[in-house]
Formats: structure tokens, C-alpha cells, sequence
């Protein structure tokens, strides 16, 4: 039986911001995989290249050195059209939510549908965004439009937003920063229910001690360059170190 594919592959990635290449890059060699299922977070000091590299692997940047596979395509080779592609295979949740303000929870959820209309039944459109915001504490506000919620409350449909579709990978940047304690709580849960009931993968860019506890994984990068990966057992929240990536 042979091993399940990657969901994510970096080999040897290296990116600079600096186009005179005098300074050093934000990422240098950079290697990772990321299996179905897991839960990934990253974490270093400000700087050490955690967004950039998660941007790379969404396909919001273009590889400059090495090979990203993500969902098994290379992203490096592909056009516009086909990174866009990719790109809504993925469930993406960052630091500004970047909702419609003309839009109600429930319409940015039904619309994010939309773009995988093919998976649906007509009553789908109104049922589960319902039944996501729900989950998430935002029964109350369901036709309730940005102007009108807190910055926890729109940080938290944008979070239904990147969950509605189920997708198989997940990419987070600080998703619960914004959040108070409880909110916080409520998101995580989420999160981790959708890689343990349908196998999704979740790179996530945290310091929050709370994500570290309940992640399979903990990859550190300092000053561009993976300091460390290690797996936790869950049973004991120990951490040991991975095998280094080829």
C-alpha cells in the first residue's frame, strides 16, 4: 500500500523581498511537508519569514527558488489561471477578514459557495452557512452586515467563510489574534473538528500557547531558516523532533 501524498511540499524555497539581492532573504532553503490530516503550527520571531512562506504555499506569491506542491501541483509551473485554482481549494483566514461590506454573514458564506456550486443542492446555500455560523457563535448575527459586528464577530465569519466549503487545506495566519479568550475558544474548536472529522490539513501561524497544545506539530523558523519541527504525542505533550525533509 503506498503512502499518501503531501498535501503540502516545500523543497528548498528561497525568497527575498530585496530585488538588488544585497540583504539576506526572508526565507533561505526552507524545506516542509505537511500530511493529510495534520495540524501544523509555525511559530518564530517577528520577521524569521512564517507569513511569507504561508502566502507561498497558498499561491499568493510566486516561487522564486525551489518547489512548492500544494494539493499536488507545483505551483512554480502553473499560470495565473491554474494558481487561481488552487487557490479555492483552499481555506485561507488572515489578519483582516477582507469581508463585503455590502454583504450579511450568511451572503459572504453563500457566495463563498458559489465558486463550488457543482457540490450543492439549491436548500445547501441557506442551510450551512447556518449551521457554520452556528457553530461559531453567531447565530444572532447571521443577517447582520461587517458595519454592524465587532472586529471579534467579523474575524469569526471570516473564519466560516474559509471552513464552508470543507476544504482539504487550511491556511491561517494569527486566525484567533483578534478574538477575546472565549471567541478564541469557540474558533480553535472549529478548526481542529474540521482536520479530525474531515481529515483537512491546517498550516497555522500562531504564538498562542493554546494552538501549540492542541497541534500535531510545531515548526520554528529564525531568521528565514526552520530552527526547528517537532511532533507532539498527544497523550503525554511531550515534543519530539522530526526526520528533516529531503
Amino acid at each position: 500500500m503506498s503512502s499518501p501524498e503531501a498535501v503540502v511540499a516545500v523543497r528548498a524555497v528561497t525568497h527575498r523581498y530585496d530585488a538588488e539581492r544585497v540583504n539576506a532573504p526572508v526565507l533561505d532553503a526552507v524545506s516542509l511537508e505537511v500530511m493529510p490530516g495534520e495540524f501544523v503550527v509555525l511559530t518564530g520571531p517577528s520577521g524569521s519569514g512564517k507569513t511569507t512562506l504561508l502566502t507561498l504555499i497558498g499561491g499568493l506569491r510566486r516561487v522564486q527558488r525551489g518547489e512548492v506542491r500544494t494539493l499536488g501541483r507545483e505551483l512554480g509551473r502553473l499560470e495565473e489561471s491554474a494558481l487561481v485554482g488552487v487557490r479555492r481549494e483552499i481555506g485561507f483566514i488572515f489578519q483582516e477578514h477582507n469581508l463585503f461590506d455590502a454583504l450579511s454573514a450568511r451572503e459572504t458564506l453563500a457566495l463563498a459557495m458559489a465558486l463550488h456550486r457543482d457540490r450543492y443542492q439549491a436548500d445547501d446555500f441557506a442551510r450551512r452557512p447556518a449551521l457554520i455560523l452556528e457553530q461559531l457563535g453567531l447565530e444572532a448575527h447571521m443577517n447582520a452586515l461587517p458595519g454592524d459586528l465587532s472586529t471579534g464577530q467579523r474575524q469569526r465569519v471570516a473564519i466560516a467563510r474559509a471552513m464552508v466549503n470543507d476544504p482539504r487545506l487550511i491556511l491561517a495566519d494569527e486566525p484567533t489574534a483578534a478574538l477575546d479568550a472565549a471567541s478564541a475558544s469557540i474558533a480553535l474548536e472549529v478548526i481542529v473538528r474540521a482536520v479530525r472529522d474531515s481529515g483537512a490539513s491546517v498550516v497555522m501561524v500562531s504564538h498562542d500557547p493554546r494552538h501549540q497544545a492542541l497541534c500535531d506539530r510545531v515548526v520554528t523558523l529564525v531568521d528565514g531558516c526552520k530552527a526547528s519541527d517537532l511532533r507532539r504525542t498527544p497523550s503525554t505533550g511531550e515534543y519530539n523532533r522530526m526526520p528533516a525533509t529531503p
